[in-house]
């Protein structure tokens, strides 16, 4: 049996930490959809009146960007979650298919490999989704840049300045907590 850690790095066997799926299910499948509609919803402002906007081209790219590797990041963690489930439920599916069951080891090891492209997979998407997160971060902070011949240039240089000292804070933090799900 294949020794597992637990997030932490004491050495201990391996288990994500309890909740970490339905975390993961939240963040993907909630949380980005609706940053995916905030690109977007932006890019559609940005594309519509480019003379309000500093950088229109380069800011509406890099939201769409934002959108498509939020999009991706669902479609990583759709497919990794594939291999996520109970023990007790790969069993239920073999007896239900097979009278007299499946050998336990057989099952051990099925069991551990879907779980191993679970957790390949989540961390991939966890990280496409942090990237899209920041890149949200940055597109909106370039949204908020003043026109060349803005009115309230100050107010929107302060704006763009507290969104990208919320990105780099944020971005920060994500890489001091993803160490925990690293192998």
């Amino acid at each position: 049996m294949a020794r597992r850690r637990t997030g932490r790095r004491d050495g201990d066997e391996y288990a994500p930490k309890l909740g970490y799926g339905a975390a993961s299910k939240e963040a993907h499948f909630v949380a980005a959809p609706l940053l995916t509609a905030a690109a977007l919803s932006l890019a559609g402002v940005v594309a519509g009146a480019d003379d309000e906007f500093r950088w229109p081209g380069a800011t509406l790219v890099l939201l769409v960007v934002t959108a498509m590797t939020l999009i991706f990041s669902m479609q990583l963690a759709y497919n990794a979650r594939l291999h996520l489930f109970a023990f007790g439920e790969l069993k239920d599916h073999y007896d239900g298919l097979r009278p007299g069951g499946v050998p336990e080891s057989r099952l051990q090891q099925e069991y551990q490999a879907a779980d191993t492209q679970w957790r390949q997979g989540q961390r991939r998407a966890v990280w496409v989704y942090n990237a899209g997160t920041t890149l949200l971060g940055l597109g909106v902070a370039a949204s908020l840049a003043p026109p060349e011949c803005g009115k309230q240039a100050a107010w929107r240089w302060t704006a763009a300045a507290i969104v990208l000292a919320g990105t780099a804070a944020d971005t920060i933090w994500v890489f001091w907590k993803l160490r925990d799900l690293r192998d």
